[in-house]
């Protein structure tokens, strides 16, 4: 956003902006449409950044969203796989022929 509207961001400017948008994002990959709500309020901490520029992302913000509640979910499952498979909770054999069934 900074470089699409030429606006110079000091080192510290940078670091406050990567801090608040840990915090704000999470929780937004999995509703759709809460990533750019979170985008707004993380660049509405650094004033010399136009709000207005957020106009640049809600074109593809939808699309974007759609993505990222996708990958959150696929991540999900793969992570509960591995944890099953890592507590022994499943078997490898047991995971492929469920697998391949679908």
């Amino acid at each position: 956003m900074a470089q699409a509207t030429n606006t110079r961001l000091t080192l510290t400017e940078q670091l406050t902006i990567f801090a608040v948008a840990i915090l704000t994002s999470k929780g937004a990959s999995g509703v759709q449409g809460a990533s750019f709500i979170a985008l707004v309020a993380t660049l509405s901490i650094i004033p010399t950044i136009p709000v207005a520029g957020m106009a640049l992302i809600l074109g593809i913000d939808r699309f974007m969203s759609m993505f990222r509640a996708l990958v959150n979910m696929i991540g999900n499952g793969v992570a509960t796989v591995v944890i099953a498979r890592w507590e022994r909770e499943i078997e490898g054999d047991t995971l492929r022929q469920r697998l391949v069934g679908l």
